[in-house]
């Protein structure tokens, strides 16, 4: 499955321009040592949209403004609203809300209800608790595959080199060719974006792996199990939920990648060359 030139997919019609600015700029007074001098600097635009289901508000984030229509499709999948993109009837982005249809979908189900988020934005109810079953996967990456795709991030997080605000998630396959990346200021909403771009791309995801730059709580895993994702590279900290629902979901979690070293959270077996593991070694 394919995005087509005419902005539909499968019969679905999209509608909608994001053309918003993603960084302004800035003077501002740069204090380095005993220079000081006055320079400009462009800073990360900050917006917030709201996701519009059936009529239904079901989430207002802060949003780096690109790549909408690819959030809202990851964004569905990676929330558990829906299982397939081909549940999707229809797209329309009327900013800041961006109105999706679905079949059969009850906008007073008791299961949604407004949350704040770590990352600072209003959603759904994301219960990662009730999520079973195993993931089910024979990817296996060596060390060489999982430090160079860390390393990409420094080529394609372009807006974070302008920046310096925004994160960025990259999805590869078992052979380590790139699949789908995005940036946002929101490092849930980067999964979301990275995800609607591959699933619109037609790919299958359970044999690709993951890697962000941001930190890992239930909420980050959760995202990447619901899309299919086996495995997830992340250059900072998990949080304890995210180990514990790796380890409950046996998906492999990688943590503090940064090479040449990196801490598994979770199933090492599929990283085919660390060698012997040997206890206690501090």
């Amino acid at each position: 499955m394919s995005l087509m030139e005419n902005g539909s997919i499968n019969g679905i019609h999209e509608r909608g321009n994001e053309n918003k600015d993603l960084t302004n700029s800035y003077t501002v007074t740069r204090v380095d040592r005993d220079a000081v001098t006055r320079v400009d600097v462009e800073v990360c635009v900050e917006e917030s949209v709201n996701i519009i289901l059936n009529g239904a508000r079901v989430a207002s984030l802060t949003i780096t403004p690109s790549n909408l229509k690819e959030f809202v499709y990851g964004y569905l999948i990676c929330e558990g609203l829906i299982r397939s993109i081909d549940r999707i009837e229809s797209v329309e982005i009327n900013w800041p809300d961006i109105f999706v249809k679905v079949p059969e979908f009850d906008k007073d189900d008791p299961g949604l209800w407004m949350e704040i988020r770590s990352s600072g934005c209003v959603g759904v109810r994301s219960s990662w608790m009730s999520l079973e079953g195993p993931v089910k996967s024979d990817i296996s990456l060596s060390k060489d595959m999982i430090f160079h795709s860390i390393e990409l991030i420094n080529d394609l997080a372009v807006l974070w080199k302008t920046t310096g605000g925004t994160h960025c998630t990259i999805i590869f396959d078992k052979m380590g060719s790139l699949i789908s990346y995005a940036e946002d200021m929101g490092r849930h909403n980067t999964i979301d974006k990275a995800v609607g771009k591959a699933l619109l791309d037609g790919r299958d995801l359970s044999g690709c792996f993951m890697v962000c730059t941001g930190r890992m709580p239930a909420g980050m895993v959760a995202k990447a199990y619901r899309a299919g994702i086996p495995v997830i590279i992340s250059n900072t900290a998990p949080f304890t939920t995210g180990i514990e629902l790796a380890r409950k979901l046996n998906m492999t979690l990688i943590c503090f990648a940064r090479p040449p070293r990196m801490q598994i959270y979770s199933v090492p077996e599929r990283i085919k060359d660390i060698g012997t593991i040997r206890e206690n070694v501090p």
